[in-house]
This record gives structure tokens, sequence and C-alpha cells, in this order.
């Protein structure tokens, strides 16, 4: 909807002049009241039902067009000044008729045809967005609005307020419940079950605007389905509610769908929490968490043409907010950019020119991301020729093409601008252009895991039983102490039956010698038969030697397993401590391959440990040519709280990166503590590099990636 009265503004923003002869005005147009404006002037709407359009106009447009067939701009002046109280000139009638050409509302001025309709401008605006009417409910919504009146009354919202702060306050005692239910949206049957739960809220949601529609005497038109970027979305088409002149009723039909679901969301809330587990309660948190989620997340958005914007609208009671906003925003960045002193674009207040102002600001920025992320979804929905092509056009019209046109009117205005405005301006291109274009001294921050340069790792050789641990974490221990004592039932028992074999073939080869003829033989036999049992019992010795666990360097015991306890089983790949030795350490840091590029061996790097106050100063040591195929060390993942994104992996398995990064290996001296395995952040010397040159490498590497057929 646009406003007259609006377009008072900027000099250089003026409609275009009525035309030399006077023209006529469409017959098909209607004129309709509209209540009053919000300083009490009385207020009309111009309805063009070839479009589906209408226009707010006030008291002096209204008077304007009452005098209409007069065909003469000073005598419509004369005619309103002499019999209102409206001071009017020639020019804000000629400035009128200029409106009505501008928007096509004049015989003359040709109306959309076919050809527009269908045009590539019409198919670019609604590829993303096209609507599928499905049914003409107006002889059912008159049958059903008044059998449901009861849920327009005082009693029933009372109690709908009652049932979702009671269901609110039960699910907050049942918290562990609501985030398992919201983690199942990444399974199978969650996202079904969601899906179904949006469906069904979006057609309640739809339904309630068209019941409170009938409800003020609006005709629905038609109900169906919308494509907006290829997903489906029920719409009610409710234009006709320009025609009420009670800026409540209007306001009552915006608000009803999400009063519909904040209704559904509070009464399924209190189901969920009182009944049992069952389908129902599965059904009934589906409902309530989509219905509050999509709601306040989305629907309430005053920034997009969804119900939170009509209905800030209707309670600013400002046709046409965004619009209207818009020249406050473009009123402000010309006087702050330009030095250009204009008028209001319309009377205000400062309060309300500051509102405005902050408005209009807020939805470029929310609609930057918004179409930012439509065109990514745009490119990820078609095949990659089309979508780059789609992508590049959604980023041209919606995003790159108003700020062209708008930096073209800078320069069709240069002439009112002054010169210090425009020095000021060169100046700051200048300096922006220089830090821009300027080779930095810039490091490369990468995450890491730091560890002592001469470590043990203190492991069982086999799969034991642990019988004691002799050390405890932070303990110094010397060459060859004992860590832990462990037990191989198994080789234990193999060790004495070994010993018994020896003992017995050796009494039978003694007993041989005073026998038979046969005696020596079997003394032979046996003899070699106690050698192979006395090998097997030496190297089942050996092995449970081996369950004596000891340092193999001094230093100090770190990262001693919590889960250590006597007489439970260590597998023989489990850590159960480290040896560590201060005065050298070392970090593995990962980097991306642009960053790879930009560094050498013997830079310096200085890497941060949380919980210190001091930083570790080293050098890079070496660099990886090709890129690593699993993380260092897990806790670098970021399943496991570091920064590293991972490839979905069994149980078990290495984790892997998502992305090409490469290993670096920083040593240094210095530190008197014996590290532990700690997640650090390292900020490795790198070469000079323009933040300019940076970006645009980074573009096109992605381009090209992209652009890959």
């Amino acid at each position: 909807m646009l406003d007259a009265a609006a377009l008072a503004g900027l000099p250089y923003m003026q409609p275009p002049a009525a035309p030399a002869a006077w023209p006529d005005l469409r017959e098909e147009l209607q004129l309709h009241a509209a209540g009053c404006n919000a300083d009490g002037s009385p207020a009309w709407h111009i309805a063009d039902p070839v479009r589906n359009q209408f226009f707010r106009i006030g008291w002096l447009e209204f008077e304007v067009l009452q005098r209409f067939a007069l065909a003469d701009a000073e005598q419509i002046a004369q005619h309103i000044s002499r019999e209102t109280t409206l001071a009017v000139e020639a020019r804000d009638v000629t400035d009128f008729v200029g409106f009505l050409q501008q928007q096509g509302l004049l015989r003359q001025a040709r109306a959309p045809g076919p050809s527009d309709r269908f045009g590539w401008r019409w198919w670019l605006h609604n590829y993303l967005f096209i609507r599928v009417p499905l049914v003409r409910p107006a002889r059912q919504l008159a049958w059903l609005a008044p059998r449901l009146s009861a849920l327009y009354s005082l009693w029933f919202a009372g109690l709908t307020v009652l049932a979702g702060v009671t269901g609110l306050a039960l699910a907050a005692r049942q918290w562990d419940q609501v985030t398992l239910g919201l983690a199942r949206v990444f399974t199978l049957e969650g996202t079904l079950g969601y899906l179904g739960a949006l469906a069904l809220s979006k057609v309640i949601h739809e339904l309630s605007h068209a019941l409170t529609a009938t409800r003020h005497g609006v005709r629905v038109g038609h109900m169906g389905l919308a494509l907006v970027v290829m997903w489906p979305m029920a719409y009610t088409d409710t234009g006709e509610s320009w025609k009420l002149s009670n800026a409540r009723h209007r306001l009552a039909i915006a608000s009803a769908g999400i009063a519909a679901e904040l209704t559904l969301a509070a009464w399924c809330t209190l189901l969920w929490a009182l009944l049992p587990d069952s389908g129902l309660r599965s059904a009934a948190f589906f409902l309530a968490s989509t219905a509050w989620v999509w709601t306040l997340a989305i629907n309430a958005s005053p920034f997009m043409r969804f119900d939170g914007y009509f209905i800030v609208a209707d309670l600013l009671d400002i046709p046409g907010l965004h619009e209207r906003a818009g020249r406050f925003a473009k009123r402000w960045l010309h006087r702050t950019f330009l030095g250009l002193r204009a008028p209001l674009p319309e009377p205000v207040t400062p309060a309300r020119e500051r509102f405005l102002t902050a408005f209009a600001l807020t939805t470029w920025v929310y609609r930057l991301v918004v179409f930012a992320g439509i065109a990514v979804v745009v490119y990820h929905a078609f095949f990659k020729a089309l979508g780059l092509l789609l992508f590049a056009v959604e980023i041209w019209y919606f995003l790159a093409r108003p700020v062209v046109a708008e930096l073209h009117n800078w320069w069709r205005w240069r002439a009112a601008v002054k010169h210090r405005v425009w020095l000021v301006w060169l100046l700051l291109l200048g300096a922006g252009a220089a830090c821009l274009l300027a080779p930095w001294p810039t490091r490369v921050e990468a995450p890491g895991v730091l560890r002592s340069a001469v470590e043990q790792a203190v492991y069982s050789p086999f799969p034991a039983r642990l019988l004691r641990v002799d050390v405890q974490e932070g303990q110094a221990v010397a060459v060859a102490q004992r860590l832990a004592e462990l037990d191989a039932p198994r080789q234990s028992a193999e060790r004495e039956r070994a010993t018994a074999m020896m003992d017995a073939y050796g009494s039978a080869a003694r007993g041989a010698l005073g026998g038979d003829s046969e005696g020596p033989a079997r003394q032979v036999m046996a003899d070699q038969q106690r050698s192979r049992y006395v090998t097997e019992a030496q190297s089942r010795d050996a092995e449970l030697k081996r369950l004596q666990l000891t340092a193999l360097q001094a230093g100090q015991v770190r990262d001693v397993d919590p889960l250590l306890s006597p007489g439970g089983w260590i597998n023989a790949s489990t850590p159960l401590a480290w040896v560590v030795q201060a005065g050298h350490w070392q970090v593995e840091a990962l980097v991306s391959e642009s960053d790879r590029l930009r560094l050498a061996p013997g830079n310096a790097a200085t890497v941060v440990v949380k919980g210190r106050t001091q930083v570790l100063q080293g050098r890079i040591r070496a660099i990886d040519d090709l890129r690593v195929q699993h993380l260092p060390h897990m806790l670098l993942a970021v399943s496991h709280g570091g920064s590293v994104a991972t490839q979905p992996a069994t149980r078990g398995a290495e984790l892997r990166p998502v992305d090409g990064l490469y290993r670096v290996l920083v040593e240094g001296e210095g530190d008197q503590q014996a590290p532990a395995v700690r997640r650090v952040v390292v900020h490795l010397q790198a070469t000079h590099e323009s933040f300019g040159a940076r970006w645009l490498q980074s573009g096109l590497s992605s381009l090209i990636q992209q652009s890959g057929f």
C-alpha cells in the first residue's frame, strides 16, 4: 500500500509532473473511507480492483478527487481553499495528479498488461514465490465462523493463558526431556514428525486468518499453496481487509494467525506435560515446539512482509511502513554522508522520525542476511550451472542493484554536495583503499595440542589386570622407578604349567638312566621336551616382568587415567599415564592451505595456553606438504570441545577433518613446567599480506571450486 502524503520530501525525489492535458480517472477505481490518520485527520482508500491494490490518501487528496471534473489545478485549489479550511495551492494539486499518473490510476496511463504480468521481470520476482489457489472457501467460512465464536471469547483467552503458563512451568521442570525431544529433529522419525506438525500448524494459522476476516465482513477470495524457494506453504487471501475503516479490526485479522499458533502451542505444551509416554504425547510435543519456534522466530518478525509486519503497521497506523520508513532512512543517509538538508518526507514528531529511520536501517540489514541466505538456497536447490546463474541474479537484483541505483542518484546530485564533503569522502576512500591494498604484518591463528617434546607413554604390553598404581598426578619420578604393577592370570597360569612340565620332564630324564636298553633314547626325548618348556617358562616369565611398568626417563607424571582402580582390566591401546620432561615442548597445530603458503620453518610462534598468565615462545620446525588424514589428537575436534569440524565416524574410528588442513610442528625451550596434553591456540608469524588480496584470493578460490560442473 502506498500513501500519497509520503511523496513529499526531497526535491529531487518528487513525483512526475502532471500531464499537460488534464487526464481522466480510470472508471473502475473505487473510493472507501479508511477511518482517521494518527493525527486525527480523515483518510480514504483508492482501490484498484484490476491490480488488487489500494492507496491511502488524506483529506487534501480526497477534496481534489471530489473536484477532479473541474479539469484545472488552479480552479480546484481555489475551490478547496474557499469551501474548506485547507490552504491549497495549484502545485499541491499537480503533485497529486503526478502521483496518480505514476501509480497508473489515470485513464491514459497504461495499466500493466499480460506482457508485463508474464514478462521477465514478473518471472524474476515470482519464480521464488508462486501462489497456487486451491479452494474458494467463502461459503464454508460463513457457515463455520459463528459456530467457532467461542474461540474468540475472553474466557477462552484466559484459559489459554493459564494453560500456557502452567504448561511452560511444568516443561521447565522436565527440561531434560525437552532437550531430548528437540534433539530428535535430526532423526528420520523426528523430521517427519516436525514436518507433519508444521503442516498442521500452518493450516490452523491460515484458517484463523480466514475465520477472523469473515467475522469482520471481509471476503476471503481463495486459499491455497505458495511455493517459496520450492518449499510449500499455505496462504490465505485477505487482501480486501483494507476496506475496513476500523484499525482494530485490521489488526485482529493480521494477528489472528500468530494468536492461533500461540494458542495451539499453549494447549499442546500443557498436554505434553500431563500425558504419559505415548504417540499422542509425541504429537503434542511436535506441535508445541513447532508453533512456539515458528511463530516467535519467523511470523512475528516485522522486517519481512509476514504477520509481524502488518501487526506493527496497524498498531502504529502507518500504511506502507517499509516504504515510508525507507524514505526517512534515505533522508538520513543523504544528510549524514552527503550533507544534503532536505525536508522530512512527511510531518512526524522527532521520536517517530528516529523510530522510522532505525526501523528501516534494521530492515535493510535483516533483508541483506535473508536475501543472501535465499541466494545460497537457490544455488543448492538447482543443478550447479543453473544454481550459479540464479545465485548471481539474486545477488545482483535484490542486493547489488538497489545499492548501485542509490549510488547513481548520489552522482546525479553531486552538484548539490559541498566540496568539503567530497574531499572528506575522497580522503576516507583513499585511506580505506590503502588499508586494503597495503601489505600488513599479519599472524596466522591456528588450533593445536601442546605436549612435551620428550615424553613416555605408559601402556600395558597386553590386556592385563591392574594390581596397583605407585605414582600420582604431578609426581616426579627417576629412571627405572616403578609406576604401576599389572597381572595377567593367563600368562601366570601358562608359566606355572610350563614350569611344571619342565620339572616333570627333568624327572623323567633322570629316571630313564637306570632302566632298560631304551633308557638313553627316552632320556634324550625327555631332555628335548624339558628344554622346550624351559624356553617357554623363560618367555612367560619375561612377559610377566613387562607388567612391572617403570619409567624409562626421569620426568613428571602427567595425565594419569582417573578411571584406574586396582582389580580393573587394562586395554593395551589405552595409555595409563605419561612421563614428560620439562624444558622442551612442542605443539602440533593445524592450518589451512592458504595459510600454509604464508608460513616457513624458523618463523616465530606464540602459544597461548588457557589458564596461564604467560605465553610460550617458540619457532616453526616443520610444515607438512600433505594434508592430514586424521586429527593428531581428539581434543581438536568440535565434538570434544575443539574448533575443527570432523566427518561423521563410527565408534572407535579415527576423526577426519572436513576441511583440508596441514600440520605445523612448533617447538620451544624454557618452559620449566612439564606440560600435560592441552588444547592451545598458536599465533604463527606469516609473510605480509594485504586484506584485499586475501579476500580476492578467497573469493576466486570459492568461485573456481563451486563453478566446476
